[in-house]
């Protein structure tokens, strides 16, 4: 296979990675959680082994630092200290109130400690003895195999991929248990690091078998070093990238799909009601491509939300919840679908009373608008819960039954 090709595939594989580096870091202004910044660094580290294998940067690395071969020194580094992040972040991360008693997860030092230590040992033997000679990107392993300390060299990375790779499937198949029903991007994403991981476990299979027969010379298996061994890395590398990427990815859509579907909501009963105590909303390049961090804005727009209804609730009455209640059969409403409606209206119909410069009416503490059989909202719901409800308000702001009531006669 040329050059060609290899430089293709591990610079779109580094490419990936650096992508996905490009969004946690987005992700990184506005929360900077420890599994988060972890991810970060091992997601960097692992497209820096990609970009470093390829052949042109590879000779590049040896031109400007006068050392043969410190290209294989640099991927095989990167790819240890990739492996213990990977350990470590995937030991750190776990669900929201799932935590021990101590706080945190253990065994989070112990992976990077041990990885570090491993290449700490790569880079001693690689300067006990330079590997000599031309450079060889592609076929280094089969040309020094022969000679004790680069085999050592050698052997000690597989040793540390292989065990790393194993480590890594195995402890996302203990996290896959912790996680809940609502999480299925974090599922998705566990599943492809872990079937990458379990991919990438080959490539120590193949280039040992490589390696040894190359040392021993009892036979030549060249094709498993120079090629199979590079493409299931490739391949298993780009499986764990879209496992990281997919969640980050599925996230930063949602918050942006609601954030636009809110602003049917946020118009009304936030600019409407009190435009004068409004900040400044988003441009609309900013809207589209969330440029600003749609984290923030998605927060923003809902405590902006929140704060307007309760301002509102003096003006609020219960005809408007009731007359979509009359109605709901008619229209197909039930269950939340109902209520949403049913909040909508209130919601329009205390806007306008209080753009209409009507005293607000006096309701006891702590009452909703409700309508005949129907409850309100569900209130004190975690801010999932919360800002489903408030979408799904969002979304019925024109439906024919709300339209209807407004009319209805308070």
């Amino acid at each position: 296979m040329s050059e060609r090709l290899y430089d293709t595939v591990y610079l779109t594989v580094g490419a990936a990675a650096y992508g996905n580096v490009v969004l946690r870091l987005v992700r990184l202004r506005v929360t900077a959680s420890p599994p988060l910044v972890l991810t970060t660094v091992a997601v960097f580290w692992g497209g820096t082994a990609f970009v470093f294998g390829a052949p042109t940067v590879y000779r590049a690395a040896g031109a400007f630092t006068g050392v043969p071969n410190i290209g294989t020194l640099l991927v095989y580094t990167s790819v240890l200290v990739y492996g213990g992040l990977a350990q470590a972040m995937v030991a750190l991360w776990t669900p929201t109130g799932r935590l021990g008693a101590c706080g945190r997860p253990p065994r989070v030092r112990g992976p990077i400690l041990r990885h570090a230590a491993l290449a700490a040992v790569l880079v001693a033997l690689f300067l006990l003895d330079r590997p000599g000679g031309p450079e060889t990107p592609l076929t280094f392993d089969m040309e020094h195999a022969k000679e004790p300390v680069p085999l050592a060299f050698l052997l000690v990375y597989q040793a540390g991929w292989f065990t790393a790779c194993l480590s890594v499937a195995a402890v996302c198949r203990g996290r896959l248990r912790l996680v809940g029903a609502h999480e299925a991007r974090v599922r998705r994403g566990l599943l492809c690091v872990t079937a990458g991981t379990l991919i990438c476990s080959v490539y120590g299979v193949v280039k040992a078998i490589a390696i040894l027969g190359a040392a021993t010379g009892a036979y030549r298996a060249d094709v498993l070093s120079d090629v199979v061994g590079p493409m299931v890395s490739a391949l298993g590398a780009l499986v764990i990238v879209a496992g990281f990427f997919h969640p980050v990815l599925g996230r930063w859509l949602a918050d942006r799909r609601d954030y636009r579907l809110l602003a049917p909501l946020w118009r009304a009963v936030v600019r409407e009601h009190a435009p004068r105590r409004v900040p400044a909303s988003a441009g609309p390049l900013t809207e589209r491509l969330a440029l600003g961090g749609i984290g923030f804005l998605l927060t923003r727009r809902i405590v902006e939300i929140t704060d307007a209804r309760r301002s509102l609730h003096p003006y609020r009455s219960p005809a408007a919840a009731r007359a979509v209640a009359d109605t709901a059969e008619r229209h197909g409403l039930s269950g939340a679908d109902l209520r949403a409606a049913q909040e909508a209206a209130g919601l329009l119909a205390a806007v306008v009373r209080a753009r209409s410069g009507l005293l607000p009416r006096a309701f006891a503490p702590g009452r909703a608008a409700t309508g005949t059989g129907t409850g309100a909202l569900a209130t004190g719901a975690d801010a999932r819960v919360e800002r489903e409800q408030l979408v799904r308000v969002s979304r019925h702001l024109d439906h024919p039954a709300v339209l209807a009531a407004l009319g209805h006669p308070e």
